[in-house]
């Protein structure tokens, strides 16, 4: 099998996992806080990912600097970030939420070019503006369709979503940089049993239920067995695997797919429908990825 079908099918996977996620997820948050289901996620997915944790450290024999490198970021990245994320969950719809946050490599592109001096064609540059002009609409659909309390509900979840795009675009930023020479799979197997301690603690503190008999209900303990292991495992295992066959951009655009995938998830599942200004917001997100994507391709190969 070519290399290249091989990195799609691989993205593709990822794609299909993830975007399917919050439609699955989404029913849980009405019974456990997002904090609950995230230590549940951790519960399971940690031990799972010890072993990978295990080898590496007797590998590569990091340094204490490094360690804690990584845990101050992957701290940032994952209980943190995620937090929001999932907050953001349980005050938006399953829908929107999967269409606003499939939008994430439009804001880690502009970081890119900001923080990076990565350098955009201005093509690029239209499907950015494009990109993110979709994305802001996404954001306030809550109040162009009324003025209720429910709208505005909604609304605060849109922007705690655009916050996760936010956190996580540096999160990538600043992950490009310090884990050049540190292969991904050690950074996520310790990720993983970071965010574990970090949420068993938060919960404590809290005095928020942790017991495993939360996962005797069927929702919770899909959407935790769900996200451990495709979501986290799998799905993370395949991006990685194809994000390294072929370019960063085009892999980035897999990205896009997942808000694809969430419309007939969340319409099964939730019956949730989108409405004509999601659908005008994917339409001007399409037209700016295939803008700033496809098009700059095809004329970079006219290049000397």
């Amino acid at each position: 099998m070519p290399k290249r079908t091989k990195a799609y099918l691989a993205l593709l996977t990822t794609a299909i996992i993830w975007g399917a996620a919050f439609p699955i997820i989404k029913p849980s948050l009405s019974i456990i806080s997002p904090y609950q289901f995230l230590y549940f996620r951790y519960l399971i997915a940690a031990p799972l990912t010890l072993p990978v944790l295990i080898y590496f450290l007797y590998k590569l024999k990091p340094k204490l600097k490094t360690i804690v490198k990584i845990t101050l970021l992957e701290l940032f990245g994952a209980p943190f970030a995620l937090s929001i994320l999932y907050l953001g969950l349980s005050k938006t719809s399953a829908l929107e939420g999967s269409l606003i946050t499939a939008t994430s490599p439009i804001l880690i592109t502009l970081g890119g070019i900001i923080f990076l001096k990565e350098k955009q064609e201005k093509l690029e540059w239209i499907g950015l503006s494009l990109g993110f002009l979709g994305t802001l609409l996404l954001v306030v659909i809550p109040l162009l369709n009324g003025q209720s309390l429910t709208s505005y509900f909604s609304l605060s979840g849109n922007l705690l979503m655009l916050s996760y795009n936010l956190i996580i675009a540096f999160y990538y930023l600043a992950a490009k940089r310090l884990y050049r020479n540190i292969p991904k799979l050690f950074a996520t197997s310790l990720s993983y049993s970071i965010s574990f301690i970090a949420f068993f603690i938060f919960l404590t503190l809290t005095q928020q239920s942790h017991s495993p008999q939360l996962l005797q209900i069927p929702s919770v303990a899909i959407a935790a067995f769900y996200m451990a292991i495709l979501g986290s495992i799998v799905a993370l295992t395949t991006r990685i695997y194809g994000q390294n066959l072929i370019e960063a951009s085009e892999a980035s655009l897999f990205s896009y797919l997942q808000g694809v995938v969430a419309i007939p998830v969340a319409y099964l599942l939730l019956n949730e429908v989108p409405t004509w200004l999601q659908l005008l917001a994917i339409l001007i997100i399409s037209l700016g990825v295939f803008i700033g994507e496809y098009r700059p391709r095809k004329l970079a190969k006219k290049r000397p």
